[in-house]
């Protein structure tokens, strides 16, 4: 792990604050090897035999972070994609002690505060640190997988090979969702087809107006990732604790929406209630929309348009 990297990691894992207290309280006292670097090392499980770590490759599998019987962070139980492993910041680094493991093995490390705390701001440093008194972050670290560069370069050229095929096909996506559902759609130059459901009689969209709107948004397979009515949130499965759900409120051109809503709702008047089908191009692009919607993904956004002022 590089040096920028290090601190990107600490500023974040320290901020989630200590929590409760693991296995790892009292570790100090159980028997660990040392190396000349002081980094210092216990093997639970050892396969000297797999796959061993290499600076550049990518673990999966699990880590908690401890410092004095409290824990930073951990994803024990929940195996993911934990660390790259970067080049050495100083010696006897976390960099130091990944290298020394291979595939399936489970072990603990114990790296210098005082050595870290070099490298970072104090505030980056938890609380209880005190320097010159030998302190250290204890990693413990299960490697369920070891993917290297060529792993990683594959996966890009797999996932790049992907999506762009879900470019290509999305017209005919498109295409064929309008025609298993048959409506006045009209299509726009910019690709958004609309269906006015409703007609309203009020004032029209236009820029420095207030709208106010609900919304129910899909996927074109009927997926519903976003909404603004509570009721069709708890049915779809959207999460809503902590969340209000209400009317979106906004002035036109100063709120920062999708394209395909903005220009799918212009000159419709308040009352209207109407569905617009938007290309990825007026959407999230190659981005990951909402979260969660995959590069290139055409979504459905029913509107019901309350007021405009």
């Amino acid at each position: 792990m590089n040096f920028e990297s290090m601190k990107r990691l600490f500023a974040t894992i320290l901020a989630l604050g200590l929590g409760w207290s693991l296995w790892a309280q009292g570790q100090q006292e159980r028997p660990f090897n040392i190396t000349e670097s002081g980094l210092m090392y216990r093997f639970e499980k050892s396969n000297p035999a797999a796959q061993s770590v290499h600076r550049g490759d990518v673990l999966v599998g699990e880590m908690t972070l401890t410092f004095e019987g409290d824990t930073i962070i951990s994803n024990a139980g929940n195996p993911q994609r934990i660390i790259q492993v970067g080049e050495r910041a100083f010696l006897g680094d976390l960099s130091d002690a990944l290298v020394m493991m291979h595939r399936g093995d489970v072990a603990v490390f114990g790296i210098l505060a005082d050595e870290l705390a070099k490298f970072l701001d104090d505030k980056q440093m938890p609380k209880s640190y005190v320097k010159g008194k030998g302190m250290r972050f204890f990693y413990t670290v299960k490697v369920d997988d070891v993917m290297t560069p060529a792993d990683l370069a594959s996966e890009q050229e797999l996932y790049l090979a992907e999506m762009a095929q879900r470019k290509a096909e999305e017209p005919s996506v498109i295409e064929r969702y309008i025609n298993e559902h048959p409506a006045k759609w009209q299509r726009t130059d910019d690709g958004i087809y609309v269906v006015v459901r409703k007609a309203g009689n009020g004032k029209a969209v236009k820029k420095g107006r207030k709208v106010k709107a609900d919304f129910v948004c899909r996927t074109l397979d009927g997926t519903l990732f976003d909404t603004s009515i509570d009721t069709m949130a708890s049915d779809g499965g959207i999460a809503t604790d902590g969340r209000v759900f209400e009317p979106l409120s906004y002035k036109v051109g100063e709120l920062a929406l999708i394209e395909g809503w903005n220009k799918g709702l212009e000159g419709k008047k308040a009352g209207s209630e109407l569905t617009l089908v938007i290309p990825s191009s007026m959407a999230y692009g190659s981005q990951v929309g909402a979260g969660i919607l995959p590069p290139y993904t055409p979504i459905v956004i029913d509107i019901m348009l309350l007021e405009v002022k």
